[in-house]
């Protein structure tokens, strides 16, 4: 599966306004924190621990511990301030959770280049349940292939 979104964007959060959001979170802040939140915050689309792992070193010009980065990333889920996606390619996917965005909502996965894309717009209800159960998490992923790969498949 061929990623079409390789170029890593460059930072639309400053350290100092990522190091707020932990703090307003009332969490310990590090610079490996604020460099995996604001991965996160930046990124267009949910990544991958790879991808976040890739463009946190292109950023700091640095090695960055994997186990180090996933317990970071699984502690932001864990606070609510990223949520974690899995599509049938079993490959965990983590997004920064945006007040502009329901928190519940489903995400598309594209079967041909493996990307996955929030669909915020598209906001998912709450099931009702039996008496004395509660939603920890829900998920709903949508299968298909996104409109880059779409223009790009070779004739029938």
């Amino acid at each position: 599966m061929k990623n079409h979104v390789h170029d890593t964007p460059s930072p639309t959060h400053s350290d100092a306004e990522v190091t707020q959001l932990l703090r307003d979170a009332g969490q310990r802040v590090t610079k490996l924190r604020v460099a995996v939140y604001r991965t996160l915050l930046d990124a267009e689309q949910p990544l991958s621990h790879p991808e976040v792992q890739q463009r946190l070193e292109s950023s700091i010009a640095s090695p960055v511990d994997r186990v180090s980065l996933y317990r970071n990333l699984e502690w932001l889920v864990d606070i609510g301030l990223a949520h974690r996606i899995t599509a049938d390619d079993r490959v965990w996917r983590f997004s920064a959770r945006r007040l502009e965005q329901s928190n519940q909502h489903p995400h598309f996965h594209c079967v041909s280049c493996g990307q996955v894309f929030c669909l915020p717009e598209s906001p998912v209800s709450t099931p009702t349940l039996p008496k004395d159960y509660s939603v920890i998490e829900m998920e709903l992923v949508v299968n298909g292939v996104c409109a880059h790969c779409g223009k790009n498949k070779p004739p029938d």
